[in-house]
């Protein structure tokens, strides 16, 4: 019989354990994003923040205990690129760019899930492929467009020529062109003056009000969690020690003593 997903929740992690040998890096985990929500996950270095998100999107394979779904869907036994079709994306801790490559094309490379023509069709370039990369390229320029004048000018430079802060948004654009339902940000903002940040800011908000993304956030700025999310969980040790609102939080003993200081 045949599951039929429901797409009440873009992610629902249940109890999920994982463990490095001798070391329980999680510790019966559950977490969810509501569809159209962001969702922020806080906690101390070393906590687990990591490890979970790489476990969700399935840039971990080994071995773990517990449930996770994906708009609904089971995808404890997907790769990362089928996760990606199912409807998550993700950046990384670390910026990770092809330097040499333009900003245009680092985008780019995040559409090729919905390629349709083959890959003997684009080297010959046929018709097909051709209007195919050339709605591609529409495409991540519209992406570009959402962060301003910030990418769009600068499309055709190399990535290494940019600031940190654009790198990032060449990151976060390349997730967005596998036309994400979830994405995961892994602390889009370190790195970032405050003036950086509070653009990021803006434009991930608006990206969720203008087209409803669900996401995920790890941060380390309070400021950024509290601007942005309805609810937050907190990490410690690899266990979830609370849940709620920021407002309550940031009251909350336990957080104060491994977190917030």
């Amino acid at each position: 019989m045949t599951e039929t997903p429901t797409l009440a929740e873009a992610l629902s992690v249940s109890n999920l354990t994982l463990r490095y040998g001798g070391v329980t890096a999680l510790a019966g985990v559950s977490l969810v994003v509501p569809q159209g929500e962001i969702v922020g996950l806080i906690g101390p270095n070393g906590s687990g923040k990591s490890s979970f998100i790489n476990v969700v999107s399935g840039a971990y394979r080994g071995p773990y205990q517990g449930e996770v779904r994906i708009n609904g869907m089971d995808v404890r036994n997907m790769p990362a690129h089928r996760r990606a079709a199912a409807g998550m994306s993700r950046i990384f801790q670390g910026v990770r760019l092809f330097d040499t490559l333009t900003v245009e094309q680092n985008i780019l490379l995040g559409g090729h899930i919905h390629y349709a023509t083959g890959y003997a069709a684009g080297i010959l370039r046929t018709p097909r492929a051709r209007r195919e990369m050339a709605a591609q390229r529409e495409r991540a320029r519209g992406i570009m467009a959402l962060f301003g004048d910030r990418l769009l000018p600068r499309a055709d430079q190399q990535v290494l020529s940019l600031s940190y802060a654009n790198r990032r948004r060449v990151e976060i654009s390349r997730a967005l062109m596998t036309a994400p339902k979830l994405l995961l940000l892994d602390e889009p903002m370190a790195g970032m003056n405050p003036h950086e940040t509070e653009e990021l800011t803006d434009q991930l908000r608006a990206l969720n009000r203008a087209q409803g993304m669900s996401m995920l956030l790890v941060e380390h700025k309070m400021s950024v969690i509290g601007d942005l999310c309805a609810n937050v969980y907190v990490l410690n040790s690899g266990t979830v020690i609370t849940q709620g609102p920021v407002g309550m939080i940031q009251q909350d003993e336990k957080v104060v003593e491994a977190f917030l200081g």
